[in-house]
């Protein structure tokens, strides 16, 4: 997808409404899957995505990638996991680490901000995984909702007091699961 060191970003975006995650808007790099938004406008996401990728040539892609089939899946309780590769090279180095501990936590359960932190080896960094988890450039993909306070308090949610989405997931995978 690259060539002469220019990177190429396309998007894909689908409208059909499920639940309140329409439209879901999905950039691709030739690493894989590195930004997914959804409640905005596609030209909402390609401004994001200018400010994130100012390096990168963004182009739309009318047809509908397999992990917005992926997500559809999930949302109609079909999927537990999703399968393609992630591009977190935008994110920083300790994102990166929280990020991929996160990936590893079950459909339908969740674990807290401390235990990830000692998962990591740096167990006083609640408030720095939070903020991580508040810029997880995947949500959904990257199970950031299932992290909460150690009191059981479920948290915002993606930087926003607002936690109806994070509600929202855990109901579905709760009652959905084995757990």
């Amino acid at each position: 997808m690259s060539t002469n060191n220019k990177k190429y970003i396309c998007v894909y975006s689908n409208i059909q409404k499920i639940a309140d995650f329409r439209p879901i808007h999905l950039a691709v790099t030739e690493h894989g899957v590195a930004m997914l938004r959804y409640g905005i406008t596609q030209d909402s996401f390609i401004t994001i995505l200018k400010d994130k990728f100012s390096d990168s040539q963004i182009s739309i892609n009318p047809d509908t990638h397999i992990v917005i089939k992926q997500i559809d899946e999930y949302l109609q309780e079909s999927r537990k996991q999703f399968l393609y590769d992630l591009d977190l090279r935008n994110c920083s180095k300790f994102q990166r680490l929280v990020l991929n501990e996160v990936l590893h936590i079950p459909y339908g359960q969740t674990t807290t901000y401390q235990l990830i932190g000692q998962s990591i080896g740096n167990p006083q960094s609640s408030r720095a995984i939070g903020t991580a988890l508040a810029n997880n450039p995947l949500p959904i993909i990257v199970p950031c909702h299932r992290v909460i306070h150690t009191n059981g308090n479920i948290g915002g949610y993606l930087g926003s007091s607002h936690n109806n989405t994070k509600i929202y997931l855990l109901q579905l995978e709760r009652y959905h699961s084995n757990v």
